[in-house]
């Protein structure tokens, strides 16, 4: 990953520009928000997946994400990250969407489905999010993948997003604390937490 000036003028321009992107979507500029949508369709995707287990409902639910984001666009008033506020949408629509599932028994059939041999949403280095730790860190063998998944399916929502969204999403401890209003200290002690119960879900499984 790059540091030092070069690559935070990147990062200052690449603000920039999605912010006139931004700009150019709250006058009702629909070719501006088709291009947010390619710039962040593939990290939302990859988290709504991870939170879900399945690629219908995940194709579905960031369809609905975005449809939101465009709706809701001219109230985005810039006092955070565009990124912040779309993860903002994206965490409420999992959420009511996890309850939704978890109703009709959803999560209990997935875990009952994956089995060796069947494709698992952690088996796929293509579906990381570019800010994603190294393949070699999260391109599990094949069993493993399967319960690494059953595991998340078996945590808390807050548990499982806020795992996915710093381990896997990359996002730092300040940009977590604004996503979820939570203090910078909260978001650490959760973050351990969800850490040690997905160890010792696998571990259980894995013995």
């Amino acid at each position: 990953m790059e540091t030092g000036p070069l690559a935070q003028q990147s990062r200052s321009f690449k603000q920039e520009e999605e912010q006139l992107l931004v700009d150019r979507c709250r006058q009702g500029d629909r070719d501006s928000f088709a291009e947010l949508m390619r710039l962040h369709q593939k990290q939302i995707y990859n988290f709504t997946y991870r939170m879900l287990g399945s690629e219908e409902e995940a194709e579905d639910l960031t369809q609905d994400i975005f449809v939101a984001a465009f709706r809701g666009i001219r109230r985005f008033r810039g006092e955070a990250k565009f990124s912040t506020w779309l993860y903002r949408i994206a965490l409420n629509q999992t959420r009511n969407r996890i309850k939704y599932l978890a109703r009709r028994d959803f999560f209990a059939r997935q875990s009952r489905r994956l089995r060796p041999g069947e494709e698992s949403p952690w088996q796929n280095p293509e579906l990381l999010a570019d800010i994603a730790p190294t393949p070699e860190q999260w391109t599990l063998s094949k069993s493993l993948a399967i319960q690494v998944q059953s595991c998340l399916n078996q945590m808390a929502p807050q548990a499982r997003q806020i795992l996915l969204l710093r381990d896997v999403q990359g996002f730092s401890y300040e940009e977590l604390s604004e996503m979820l209003s939570l203090n910078p200290g909260t978001v650490k002690s959760r973050l351990h937490r969800a850490r040690a119960a997905l160890q010792e879900c696998l571990a259980d499984k894995l013995e």
